[in-house]
């Protein structure tokens, strides 16, 4: 294919800006779509994105798109996914892939009926330190790996007055913090330690009713407006319907164990894997810095290689469609973290271990 990739996207809302500064970085965008038009015309503006689409079906009948990118709420990854699949487009899909494992696996098997490429967004594999991280874990000088211990926690929910969005309704959101928040940290954890094979996982709401949301502000924007104290907040409360905070311990096939704690009500970012022979921390607020301990009292710094290059979370999957490659992180991945995600929510509701379906 050529290398100019011609890309049409479906949504318009808070996580639709990043996207789109990613795409514009390393594709051509043609087209954008949202049920929203004004929201659509909003960010065709400011992205200079030539044409607006009132719905997904118009944006799929265009013929100057070569692959779709889904930046909408949860629940419209699979449809939205399964018709540009039908259409003989690419897609790249926002995180998590589908509300349970049942859609995420129908979405893969689509995937395989056509010659088009997937990908996932999975920004946790982005950060240099990261990277070195993997690297070094597979070279093997550190040894087998122990533990891996992962915290991946934003409060912008702390107060109990933001109001009630589609994030705390299950039939859009799916789950809480789980399916937002730690599906990056199960996506790390499969990606630098290996395949998990169960979970013992706990789900917590700790605010359990929100003020309902009158206007149709995006998520950005009501962050935004809450932080400056200038929104107003209704007085009708609903009920919120996932976890605001999760837990969940990890057994890995490989025999490491491992543990993930997301919030939406608390702040903290770190990843820790435990060798044979060293100890490695890294923090989300030094990204560029991976920290070691060995023999040595205190963690040192491990010296950083010069970055291969700013890559965006649609690097890969371009790279994929350009060069017709499968390297991850594709649909696959998505499904493999979703199904951690359903077995965290069958272990919360048995009070015990889960096995991970295949």
């Amino acid at each position: 294919m050529n290398d100019i990739v011609r890309i049409g996207m479906i949504g318009a809302g808070h996580i639709a800006h990043s996207h789109a500064e990613a795409w514009r970085k390393e594709a051509t965008l043609t087209s954008v779509a949202s049920r929203r038009i004004e929201s659509a015309r909003s960010l065709a503006e400011q992205y200079d994105i030539p044409h607006v689409c009132r719905d997904a079906d118009e944006l799929l009948n265009r013929d100057d798109i070569d692959a779709v990118g889904i930046a909408t709420p949860h629940h419209l990854h699979h449809p939205i996914a399964l018709a540009a699949l039908a259409a003989g487009k690419s897609v790249f899909c926002e995180k998590p892939l589908a509300l349970n494992g049942s859609q995420a696996r129908e979405m893969c098997a689509a995937a395989k009926s056509g010659p088009v490429k997937t990908g996932v967004q999975s920004g946790i594999r982005l950060f240099p330190a990261l990277r070195l991280l993997f690297r070094l874990l597979r070279e093997g000088r550190a040894g087998k790996i122990h533990t891996f211990d992962a915290h991946w926690s934003f409060d912008w929910a702390r107060d109990p007055r933001f109001p009630l969005t589609w994030r705390f309704r299950r039939t859009e959101a799916g789950t809480g913090a789980l399916g937002d928040l730690a599906v990056y940290m199960i996506d790390a954890a499969r990606w630098l330690v290996g395949d998990i094979g169960q979970v013992n996982a706990e789900l917590a709401t700790y605010i359990p009713r929100r003020p309902v949301l009158t206007s149709g502000v995006h998520f950005g924007e009501l962050r935004r407006l809450h932080r400056a104290e200038k929104l107003d907040i209704p007085r009708e409360t609903g009920p919120v319907e996932n976890d605001d905070v999760c837990q969940v311990l990890l057994r890995f096939e490989n025999g490491a164990r491992g543990s993930i704690r997301t919030s939406r009500l608390h702040q903290e970012h770190s990843i820790r894997v435990d060798c044979e022979r060293t100890s490695y921390r890294w923090e989300m607020a030094d990204d560029r810095r991976l920290m070691e301990r060995s023999t040595e009292a205190e963690y040192k710094p491990v010296e950083m290689p010069e970055p291969p290059g700013d890559g965006t979370i649609v690097t890969t999957f371009l790279n994929n469609i350009r060069r017709d490659e499968d390297e991850p992180p594709t649909f696959r991945d998505g499904l493999a973290a979703q199904l951690v995600i359903d077995a965290a929510v069958r272990s919360h509701e048995t009070g015990g271990w889960v096995d991970v379906e295949c």
